[in-house]
């Protein structure tokens, strides 16, 4: 290799270890990191074949790290386009496609079908036959049935998805979806065999760092949560802490934070709840939590308006009900709210009303309706 093809390889070597950055993502939270991360944002521009496959579609990483998510919109649509105008890159393409359906799945302020795309990659990778692909595509499908409150559909996705992941003998990506097919079918109703099968994967890679583990103690920690066994919830958060060093991350430690704080909630531990929610607020506001979970914050105030409701025998509760106000004139239409999320809409609304009444109720809320998320969070 010479000249620019050397260039290029040495950037690929940079994007390698950019991609393995779960196992060390302290090490990106520094100045000098994120200086290295702006200038490999900086070095590609949207559209290059290049960047259509790897090591040169993780590029989009370190856009994404840097919280540039507007840009990161660009860079995969022109991604796709640069695919379908290029001989001999549908493989790329499915790949896409995939990825901006899991994006598009979890930010309803961007334009776009996130099933739509979903439904082509799988096409692609079951033209090429490629089981691992199919899988990724089926999730990505899943997850945008999900977003759309479609939880029956999405469970027999991800179900799918198991098969093609099984017959890989990919068991680390075959757990993971375990996980995920437990709590959509927590949240279809199927409540028994959704707590099972999440159980299932925890007893299954209790002694390991599986990646499935994560998710599938959150997903459990709040269907114990809303069951009325909060000390075992704890339990799994306190281990997602102790085991896993991605409990630091600040996105996964804001998520943790609203579960924890959701917790403290339930028992009545008012003060302790709104202390929790004011640092996942910080954490949420970061710009890489912004980028990959913009609602965050919105469903931290739901969880505030929940401890304000009840705090010192409703004294807060005007409060509370601008904290509503201000979530359901800040959430995107088409916002579809998780179980969780509505049963403490509910409990907060109810507290909230009967102590206030319902004219003052009403006013309140409409107040909420003119506040900045800002101003919102100020309440708590």
């Amino acid at each position: 290799m010479t000249g620019e093809v050397l260039w290029e390889a040495r950037r690929g070597i940079h994007l390698a270890h950019l991609a393995c950055m779960d196992t060390e993502l302290d090490a990106w939270q520094n100045s000098r990191a994120q200086q290295k991360l702006r200038t490999i944002a900086g070095t590609y521009e949207p559209g290059l074949p290049q960047n259509c496959r790897l090591p040169g579609l993780l590029w989009f990483f370190a856009v994404m790290l840097t919280g540039d998510m507007d840009r990161l919109r660009v860079i995969i649509d022109a991604s796709i386009r640069t695919c379908r105008e290029t001989p001999g890159l549908d493989w790329e393409l499915a790949s896409g496609l995939q990825m901006r359906a899991n994006f598009l799945a979890n930010r309803t302020d961007w334009a776009g079908d996130a099933a739509r795309d979903a439904d082509e990659s799988l096409d692609i990778y079951r033209r090429l036959g490629d089981d691992w692909g199919t899988a990724e595509a089926l999730s990505a499908r899943a997850e945008a049935q999900e977003r759309k409150g479609d939880h029956a559909r999405a469970a027999a996705d991800y179900e799918a998805a198991i098969g093609h992941a099984e017959r890989l003998g990919a068991r680390a990506q075959a757990a993971v979806l375990r996980a995920r097919l437990g709590s959509a079918l927590l949240e279809a109703g199927e409540d028994e065999r959704g707590e099972r099968l999440l159980r299932e994967v925890i007893a299954q890679h209790e002694d390991s760092h599986s990646e499935a583990m994560p998710a599938a103690r959150l997903f459990l920690a709040g269907r114990l949560g809303m069951t009325g066994r909060v000390p075992e919830a704890r339990e799994h958060l306190r281990r997602l802490r102790q085991d896993f060093r991605i409990a630091y991350f600040i996105v996964f430690d804001a998520y943790i934070l609203g579960a924890e704080a959701w917790l403290d909630a339930m028992e009545g531990r008012y003060e302790e709840c709104l202390g929790r929610i004011r640092k996942g607020l910080e954490r949420a506001a970061d710009p890489l939590s912004e980028a990959i979970t913009p609602h965050m914050r919105s469903g931290y105030l739901l969880i505030g308006a929940r401890a304000l409701s009840a705090l010192d025998g409703g004294r807060r509760a005007r409060d509370a009900a601008r904290c509503l106000g201000a979530v359901d004139a800040l959430l995107p239409p088409g916002h579809v709210a998780q179980r969780q999320e509505r049963e403490a809409r509910v409990q907060a609304e109810r507290r909230a009303r009967a102590v206030l009444g319902d004219t003052a109720f009403e006013a309140a809320y409409a107040e909420g309706g003119g506040l900045s998320l800002e101003e919102a969070a100020a309440l708590l």
